[in-house]
C-alpha cells in the first residue's frame, strides 16, 4: 500500500516542485505583512487543492464533455503565465502594483493566478491526478492524500519566502523580479510549445 501510494506522491511532488514557485511567491509577496503573507500562501495552497481534487474526481469526463485535451491546458497556462513573466519584467519590484494613473478597487488574488494556476496546478499535476485515478492498482484516497501532502509541504516551503526577501533587500528584489520575469516568459512559452508539439501530431 505504501508502494502504490508513493507511486502517485513522488511524480506529482517533482511536478509541482514547490521550490521553483518560491521565487514567484516571494516577488509577489515581498512588499506584503506576514498575515497577508501566510493568507496567500493559504489560499494558494487551498485553490491547488481543490482544482486537483475536482481533476482528480471528474478530469477526465469534464475534459472529454467539453473536448478538452491536455496540450491545450498546457498551451492555456502557457499563455497565462506569460503575461505575468511580462508585467514582471515591466514593473520589476512594482509587479500586481497598478500602474499611478489606474487605481484597483481590491488586490488582486495572485494566489489563484498565476500561484495555483499553472504554476502549482498545472497540466502536468493535472495529468498525474487524472492517470494516477484511473490506475486500478491505486485507490482513490491514496489520490487526494497525496495532493493534500504536496500542498502541505508547498505551503511550508512558502513561509520560507520572508528569508529571500531579506537576504536580497529592496535592489535586489527590484533585480531578481525582472529576472524571474524573464525566466517566467521562458516557462511560459516552453509550456506553450510543449502543448504545440502534443497537438501538431493530432492534425
Amino acid at each position: 500500500m505504501i508502494q502504490e501510494f508513493l507511486s502517485v506522491f513522488i511524480p506529482l511532488f517533482i511536478i509541482v516542485n514547490p521550490s521553483s514557485t518560491l521565487a514567484l511567491f516571494s516577488i509577489i509577496t515581498n512588499k506584503s505583512s506576514k498575515k497577508e503573507r501566510i493568507k496567500t500562501a493559504r489560499d494558494a495552497a487551498l485553490y491547488a487543492v481543490i482544482l486537483l481534487i475536482i481533476f482528480a474526481l471528474a478530469g477526465s469526463a469534464i475534459l472529454r464533455y467539453l473536448g478538452i485535451e491536455i496540450y491545450s491546458l498546457r498551451i492555456a497556462g502557457g499563455i497565462l503565465l506569460g503575461f505575468v513573466g511580462l508585467d514582471m519584467l515591466k514593473r520589476g519590484q512594482q509587479f500586481g502594483e497598478s500602474p499611478p494613473d489606474k487605481k484597483q478597487k481590491q488586490p488582486a488574488d495572485y494566489a489563484l493566478v498565476p500561484l495555483a494556476l499553472p504554476s502549482l496546478s498545472g497540466p502536468g499535476a493535472i495529468t498525474v491526478t487524472i492517470v494516477s485515478m484511473q490506475d486500478t492498482e491505486i485507490l482513490w484516497w491514496m489520490v487526494i492524500l497525496a495532493i493534500l501532502l504536496t500542498m502541505i509541504i508547498t505551503f511550508l516551503v512558502f513561509m520560507s519566502s520572508v528569508i529571500v526577501i531579506k537576504v536580497l533587500g529592496e535592489k535586489g528584489m527590484d533585480a531578481f523580479t525582472r529576472i524571474m520575469g524573464l525566466l517566467t516568459v521562458a516557462i511560459a512559452v516552453q509550456f506553450a510549445l510543449r502543448g504545440i508539439a502534443e497537438w501538431v501530431p493530432t492534425i
